[in-house]
């Protein structure tokens, strides 16, 4: 079932560490810029709970603040208004303690430095207090470039560029990851390769004491939201709010298969009428 409303949709509990802090909390959190024609609202006012161990989908319009309600996340903007919280910290402490990283839509790799020395670049900026058990040689192996540790970015396909990318992120053992449309510069074969390659690595395991791994994926792609999401947001033009609110119910791991399910079928038809209609409730097709 989908849920509407103005900026606060309700809360969808899952059965994923329910009792523990929220990954990512806003509460009335907005942005607003000064333009030569006056103030321009970016994002409207907020609320959103993202909780522990969910894999969470932003899609909208283009220029409706997907990306800049990333960054209020990420602590490279402050909200104008409202709060936002990571595991119960600010965004800037978040960062400070390692507990989020950052995929592109570009791959943003140093020509000069080897796969290896691209991964432990996210170590040498972000180094780690204690050790959580994956060295540089094992991220490689676990994104899947066994033998390519000393090949430069401009051997490498999109594809395994993006992977690179990604074992950077993972080098400091993020427990949220955010990754702004990391796969729009790629093939359409290669992006559904990569999607499910994704839920993998989201999945690996990491540091005991840290709650499991989040994710919010930023993604133009109704289909590729639904393939690997627990929830998909959907936002409004901008000013941007949260408009929908959908539960993706399908088990985890996913399969390329379930993308012909009549459940998938379903749920993506859901979010396009979210979109299409955005003053409109979306109803499930088989409510009808």
């Amino acid at each position: 079932m989908t849920s509407l409303a103005a900026s606060t949709p309700p809360v969808i509990r899952h059965p994923i560490e329910p009792e523990a802090a929220p990954a990512v909390q806003l509460e009335g959190a907005g942005l607003t810029y000064e333009s030569k024609d006056g103030i321009l609202e970016a994002v409207a006012p907020t609320t959103l709970k993202i909780r522990a161990g969910e894999f969470v989908a932003l899609v909208g319009p283009s220029g409706c603040g997907k990306t800049t309600l990333m960054r209020m996340i990420a602590g490279l903007i402050a909200p104008s208004i409202g709060t936002a919280q990571v595991f119960g910290d600010s965004p800037r402490v978040a960062q400070q303690r390692k507990r989020l990283g950052l995929v592109f839509q570009e791959p943003a790799l140093l020509a000069w430095r080897s796969v290896e020395d691209n991964i432990r670049l996210g170590l040498e900026l972000n180094p780690r207090e204690t050790d959580t058990g994956m060295n540089i040689e094992e991220l490689i192996e676990v994104v899947g470039l066994t033998g390519f540790g000393r090949y430069r970015p401009a051997e490498l396909s999109g594809g395994m560029q993006q992977r690179v990318a990604l074992a950077r992120a993972l080098a400091i053992d993020p427990p949220l990851l955010l990754l702004d449309e990391p796969f729009a510069a790629l093939d359409e074969i290669t992006r559904e390769q990569m999607r499910y390659e994704l839920l993998r690595l989201w999945g690996v395991s990491h540091n005991a004491q840290e709650p499991p791994r989040s994710a919010i994926f930023v993604t133009h792609s109704v289909a590729e939201a639904v393939a690997i999401s627990d929830r998909v947001l959907v936002m409004s033009p901008r000013p941007g709010r949260i408009i929908a609110d959908v539960p993706i119910t399908t088990p985890q791991p996913r399969r390329p298969e379930h993308e012909h399910s009549d459940r998938f079928i379903n749920n993506c038809a859901i979010v396009r009428a979210a979109l299409r209609a955005p003053t409109t409730p979306a109803v499930p097709l088989d409510a009808a």
